[in-house]
């Protein structure tokens, strides 16, 4: 019997147009709730973006936010990991001198907001305004007083492959980059990913990986997708995750591929 049920958002559970069917994920979630299943939204994103993305949602939700940094059960954060400031800084200054990251944009998300030098007239910090609430334009991120549990890095070019690997040689041990799905790295400490989060809450819940259904289409959601007996991939995910997930979806994100799955388990395995 599934207990808990945990999904990544963009690309995932949300269509391209960053929607997603509403009065259906509403009578779903109703099911779940009456059934004591736990539905997990894990995202790279702030919790406060997460809240607003299921405001008129009734029900409960439990967020792990910033790829696992951030955990809030019950409107209340339970657990946070933050990167001290040292080393977020540090790692700052490298990125912007090391020419293979020529031309990154650099945004810090942290407890009260999210930091970045871009200009806030800018297109770029136009297209960033979704992803963050409170978001904040200065003149030196170095300024930034604010707890940080990511540093998020993108550039125009999508695959950051090459980039990722640079980074975590040169960080090895004290902060891991893992790639958004958005032609971007996410940087958090090592320990720090969606599936240590989500043993928090399996050790609070007392819920088993072969109680535990899971999604998602980048490569910040690999170790979620292994550590569940039901780990699926979306059909529409990155080659990296096809491969190593235990399932695939029928469907893909604007198929409604989590809500098609979910109702699947729920009225098949209950």
């Amino acid at each position: 019997m599934i207990k808990m049920i945990a999904t990544d958002m963009d690309g995932t559970f949300l269509k391209d147009n960053r929607m997603f069917n509403q009065p259906r994920f509403q009578k779903l979630l109703t099911q779940m709730n009456q059934a004591e299943i736990h539905f997990v939204a894990a995202s790279g994103n702030q919790l406060i973006h997460l809240k607003e993305t299921f405001a008129d949602i009734k029900g409960e939700v439990t967020y792990v936010a910033e790829n696992g940094a951030v955990i809030a059960v019950n409107d209340q954060i339970i657990q946070s990991e933050v990167i001290p400031s040292e080393l977020w800084k540090k790692a700052i200054n490298w990125v912007m001198s090391e020419p293979a990251f020529a031309e990154v944009h650099v945004i810090l998300s942290g407890k009260n907001g999210a930091y970045t030098e871009l200009k806030s007239d800018s297109t770029r910090f136009g297209e960033s305004s979704y992803f963050y609430s409170k978001f904040n334009s200065v003149t030196d991120l170095m300024t930034v007083s604010d707890d940080i549990y990511k540093v998020d890095l993108t550039w125009e070019d999508e695959d950051v492959r090459a980039k990722e690997k640079l980074f975590n040689e040169t960080f090895s041990g004290k902060l891991r980059a893992t790639s958004s799905g958005l032609g971007g790295l996410d940087v958090i400490l090592p320990h720090v990913h969606k599936a240590y989060a989500l043993k928090q809450l399996q050790k609070e819940w007392q819920v088993s990986p072969a109680e535990t259904l899971t999604f998602g289409d980048s490569g910040n959601d690999i170790e979620m997708l292994r550590m569940a007996k039901y780990g699926y991939a979306m059909k529409n995910a990155a080659p990296e995750v096809l491969t190593i997930a235990p399932f695939v979806t029928k469907w893909d994100n604007n198929d409604e591929g989590v809500l098609n799955t979910i109702a699947e388990y729920i009225d098949d395995k209950g």
